[in-house]
C-alpha cells in the first residue's frame, strides 16, 4: 500500500517464527501464543501477511476476521489469509491449534492432479466451518503430525518437502469437507464447470478488484460471456458476480478506513475511484453511511 508509514494505524504482522526456528511453516498450540506478547497486543486488530489456519479444540471464543465476529467452539476451523485483519479473544479458557505459513509454501498447482487445477485448497477459502467429531479428530491428528514433524532432526529441504505435502493433504481434506457441506445445503447441485469458473472468478477478483469494477472485464478474462459467468457465480455462491465485485471493493475500503489514517479520497483511489465524490456516493449507497462516519464508528469500538 502506497503512502508514508505515518498513516498506518493498524500493525501489519509478518511471518516471524521464534529465533533458531528456520522453517517456513510453524505449528503450535494457541496457549503457546500468549507468552509471546502482552495481552494488549492481541486485543488489537492486526493485518497479517501470512496464512493462519486455526482449529479450536476446547472451550469457546469469538475470533474476528475482517469485521466479522466468528463464534468458535471445539471443532471450529477457519483460516485468515494475507491482507486480512484479525483479532483474538484473549479473555477466556479456550485452546486450539495454529498453523502459520506463507502462500509460497503451498505446493504449486502443477503438483496436483489435473482435476485439482488451480490448487484444490482454494475450494475452501478459509470460511468458518464446524467439523463433526470424526472430522475434527482427523484434522487434529493431521495438524498434530505436522507439529511433530517440524521437530524432526532432518535437513531443512527434506522437512519442507514433507511438510508441504502434509499441508496440501490437510487443505484438500478441508476442501472436500467444505464441498460436501455446500452440496448438502444447496437447493440444486452445482456443476463442476460452474464451480471451477466461480473459483477462478474469485481468484481473479482478489487480484483485479481495484481496477476492474464491471462484470464484463472478468468474463472477458475468463473467456466466457457475462451471462455465463453470472450463472456460474449465482449457482456456486448464491449471489451475482456484480454483487461479489461490490462486496470485495467495500471490504478493502472498510479495511483502509478502519485500520489506517489515509484520507477518504486516498482510500477511494486505492479501490479504483479517480473522483472522491464517486467513491463517497458508492460507499454511502452500500454502507448506508458516509466513509468518515464508518471510520468514526469503528474507532469508537
Amino acid at each position: 500500500m502506497a503512502g508514508p508509514k505515518s498513516v498506518e494505524v493498524m500493525e501489519r504482522v509478518n511471518y516471524q517464527p521464534p529465533e533458531q526456528y528456520n522453517l517456513d511453516i510453524e505449528v503450535f498450540r494457541v496457549s503457546e501464543l500468549w507468552p509471546r506478547q502482552k495481552a494488549e497486543h492481541f486485543r488489537r486488530a492486526h493485518r497479517i501477511e501470512f496464512n493462519q489456519l486455526m482449529l479450536l479444540t476446547s472451550g469457546r471464543c469469538t475470533h474476528t476476521v475482517d469485521f466479522e465476529p466468528v463464534a468458535c467452539v471445539a471443532g471450529t476451523v477457519l483460516m485468515a489469509r494475507p491482507g486480512q485483519a484479525q483479532q483474538f479473544e484473549v479473555d477466556g479458557a479456550w485452546d486450539g491449534w495454529l498453523v502459520l505459513f506463507q502462500s509460497d509454501f503451498l505446493l504449486p498447482s502443477s503438483a496436483a492432479p489435473d482435476s485439482l487445477s488451480g490448487g484444490s485448497e482454494l475450494a475452501w477459502r478459509g470460511q468458518p466451518m464446524q467439523l463433526d467429531a470424526a472430522m475434527q479428530q482427523l484434522v487434529a491428528e493431521a495438524i498434530g503430525q505436522l507439529h511433530r514433524d517440524t521437530q524432526l532432526p532432518a535437513q531443512r529441504g527434506d522437512l519442507h518437502a514433507l511438510l508441504r505435502h502434509q499441508l496440501h493433504a490437510l487443505l484438500i481434506r478441508l476442501a472436500m469437507a467444505w464441498g460436501e457441506r455446500e452440496a448438502a445445503n444447496a437447493d440444486h447441485p452445482v456443476r463442476a464447470v460452474e464451480r471451477q469458473r466461480h473459483r477462478r472468478f474469485q481468484q481473479l477478483l482478489d487480484q483485479r478488484f481495484r481496477h476492474w469494477h464491471q462484470v464484463q472485464d472478468y468474463a472477458a478474462a475468463l473467456g466466457c460471456s457475462d451471462k455465463t459467468l453470472n450463472r456460474a457465480v449465482l449457482a456456486a455462491a448464491g449471489r451475482t458476480a456484480k454483487v461479489m465485485i461490490v462486496e470485495r471493493i467495500m471490504l478493502e475500503a472498510k479495511r483502509l478506513l478502519a485500520h489506517t489514517a489515509l484520507p477518504v479520497a486516498v482510500v477511494g483511489g486505492h479501490v479504483g475511484f479517480d473522483e472522491p465524490t464517486n467513491f463517497t456516493k458508492f460507499f454511502q449507497r452500500e454502507a448506508a453511511m458516509l466513509p468518515g462516519a464508518f471510520r468514526a464508528q469503528y474507532r469508537q469500538k
